[in-house]
């Protein structure tokens, strides 16, 4: 099954390639209509015809260079990036690319030939070098745009750029969310150990094995300090209890690669979340910089239940509200703590303690 990145990135790259590719082909179709040039099939077929076969070419390409830049995204750029240097990837990534687009051409040139005499019965006109360049010039354009507008989705956030670009938040609008705030525990003393470049370099393998939640669903709406902070519609959230099962997910990771991270830092990671849900305002903020921020006590109180973990020995706790809405109790050990005076609050909110089943 293809991650959720892989898809992200197949939108793009289909909606920005099938846009370019109908543009350069419809603008050929219209020119050689107007000079009397014959470049799609045979002079006896209509102008209308071409146009609605063009479009079937065009679908298909776009379709196959989607598919193909977007598994090569992640399953080599990707890979290239985390274990190397940027210098390598491009090296290794720009020849591959190139070669990828020049493959694609080649197919929508086959796919056109020999379309071309099975509906219409009539040989192909042969497209020309000329052509042929315009169409790679054309792909090129194309998948520049997407890599562009995929770097600016992943900075935003999944999903956010069309959001931004749509004015969704443009105006703050309320919404549902769950919020869980994740932090590292004992994060001064283990930069006092290890020191301050070996601790950043310690978040940044730490947040890389985070993004295992993205397979349930989360966003992560910010990364401030050693903590970072993750976020749920309740659809996506509540849906096979997804948010208790990320937050696990991460540290069972963490737990199989104890190894790794012992030989390279001498510690074993350790992180504490707390979890709260309720309305928030989302609203898009900023000129010079534009982000998308969210507002509202849900947030504060979610932030004040994660500080309260290490005076109740908790790895994870959850507010009365959310606990009420997990569909499936019986997964997982939970744990009355009683009704908690939260720090900045005026009225005492009841938490839940939550750990796995050991399956042993």
């Amino acid at each position: 099954m293809l991650s959720r990145e892989i898809v992200r990135n197949f939108k793009i790259y289909f909606i920005v390639g099938f846009i370019f590719t109908t543009f350069s082909a419809y603008s050929r179709l219209i020119l050689s209509e107007m000079y009397g040039i014959e470049v799609l099939g045979h002079p006896s077929v209509s102008f209308h015809v071409k146009m609605r076969f063009a479009l079937l070419i065009i679908f298909l390409g776009s379709f196959g260079l989607a598919l193909l830049s977007s598994i090569f995204d992640i399953l080599i750029i990707k890979r290239l990036l985390t274990n190397n240097s940027l210098k390598i990837a491009l090296i290794i990534g720009i020849p591959t690319q190139a070669i990828m687009i020049v493959l694609i051409v080649q197919f929508i040139n086959f796919l056109y030939e020999h379309a071309i005499l099975y509906v219409f019965g009539e040989p192909a006109i042969p497209l020309d070098v000329a052509e042929i360049v315009f169409g790679v010039i054309h792909l090129i354009m194309a998948v520049s745009l997407s890599k562009l507008l995929i770097a600016i989705d992943r900075k935003l956030g999944p999903g956010n750029l069309w959001k931004m670009l749509s004015g969704r938040f443009f105006k703050p609008r309320e919404e549902e969310r769950i919020f869980m705030f994740v932090d590292l525990k004992n994060s001064t003393p283990i930069a006092e150990k290890i020191g301050h470049l070996e601790y950043s370099r310690l978040l940044q393998d730490c947040f890389q094995d985070f993004s295992i939640v993205d397979r349930y669903r989360a966003d992560i709406y910010q990364y401030v300090g050693d903590e970072v902070v993750v976020s749920w519609t309740l659809k996506k959230g509540l849906k096979n209890d997804n948010f208790l099962k990320a937050f696990f997910a991460f540290t069972d990771l963490l737990n199989k690669k104890s190894n790794y991270y012992q030989k390279k830092y001498g510690i074993d990671p350790f992180f504490k979340a707390g979890a709260n849900v309720g309305p928030v305002i989302i609203s898009e903020v900023g000129d010079i910089k534009k982000e998308i921020t969210y507002h509202g006590d849900t947030l504060n109180t979610a932030a004040r239940i994660q500080e309260k973990c290490n005076d109740l020995s908790a790895q994870l706790l959850i507010s009365e509200p959310l606990y009420r809405l997990i569909e499936k109790k019986e997964a997982y050990q939970i744990d009355d703590v009683g009704s908690i005076h939260l720090k900045g609050k005026k009225k005492y909110v009841r938490l839940y303690r939550v750990a796995q089943i050991n399956q042993d």
